[in-house]
């Protein structure tokens, strides 16, 4: 039986609604592999990368961020997110970072993936990046095997670790409000500047 051609295209602020079980499932899965930061709302994230890319485009600078959707005949099956990113302060080369490649159960396994990854390298030769670069979970075995045969390897490990719980290990007090900047409190004035916020209630007009 011969198999529907995969179509792929950018995708829209005015697309986003549509894409909305896709993302949802993405995320599912990306919750369950232990991605930090995976939550629904990300279109709202996604909407405004679009918006600030569209803007970069109309000054002259080139795309900082593309969606791409894979459709088989008609149907919204996978879609790929590509964010440009600078290396460092060290080098003015860029970066493509793939966010995220994501295909729905019933069509994974048939090179949907593979086309949607090419569109990485049609970005990078547009923005003249030196390299693509996939973040992808310790855990998550079939999607590191996946990169691994596409020629990505291991570059560096990134480690994170809660706010919460560092604050606890470095004994670093929450600024409860970030305008305040101030820094030479007494441990005895910072207890009692952080009650003071906690119980200042809102004054009524």
């Amino acid at each position: 039986m011969r198999r529907s051609p995969v179509s792929v295209r950018s995708v829209s602020a005015h697309d986003l609604p549509s894409l909305q079980p896709l993302w949802d499932e993405f995320c599912a899965l990306a919750t369950a592999s232990t991605v930090p930061g995976a939550s629904t709302d990300v279109l709202d994230r996604v909407a405004t990368a679009l918006a600030e890319s569209e803007e970069s485009v109309a000054a002259g600078r080139g795309p900082t961020y593309r969606l791409l959707v894979a459709t088989v005949d008609g149907v919204e099956v996978g879609f790929v997110s590509l964010s440009v990113v600078a290396h460092g302060l060290l080098t003015d080369s860029a970066a493509v970072v793939v966010d995220a490649v994501h295909v729905t159960g019933d069509w994974r396994k048939r090179g949907i993936g593979t086309v949607l990854l090419r569109e990485a390298v049609v970005l990078a030769d547009e923005v003249a990046a030196s390299d693509v670069v996939v973040n992808t979970p310790t855990r998550g075995r079939d999607v590191n095997r996946f990169y691994a045969r596409q020629g990505f390897a291991p570059l560096v490990v990134r480690r994170s670790a809660p706010v919460a719980s560092l604050r606890r290990r470095f004994g670093v007090e929450p600024r409860l409000d970030p305008r305040d900047t101030t820094i030479d409190l007494s441990p005895v004035q910072r207890t009692l500047r952080r009650r003071a916020v906690l119980t200042r209630r809102p004054v009524r007009p």
